[in-house]
């Protein structure tokens, strides 16, 4: 796995995070679901078509319930 990278060109689509940066934007993404509360998190998974909203995993997750979208 590459380290760093010697490139100080700006990131173009399609190129790939240095290890660094993908564990920070990991570790931001537990914090922010860190910090929200039970029915935010279940709402996130709802959201993201993992559960239904009877909190059921969808088919495409491997469970039965039928994957409806989301409305913000």
């Amino acid at each position: 796995m590459k380290r760093n990278s010697t490139n100080s060109k700006p990131r173009a689509n399609g190129t790939l995070h240095t290890r660094a940066e993908l564990l920070a934007a990991h570790r931001r993404a537990l914090n922010a679901v860190g910090k929200m509360t039970a029915e935010e998190r279940f709402e996130l998974l709802v959201g993201a078509g993992i559960v239904s909203r009877t909190g059921k995993l969808t088919k495409r997750y491997g469970g039965r319930a039928k994957n409806k979208p989301f409305v913000w």
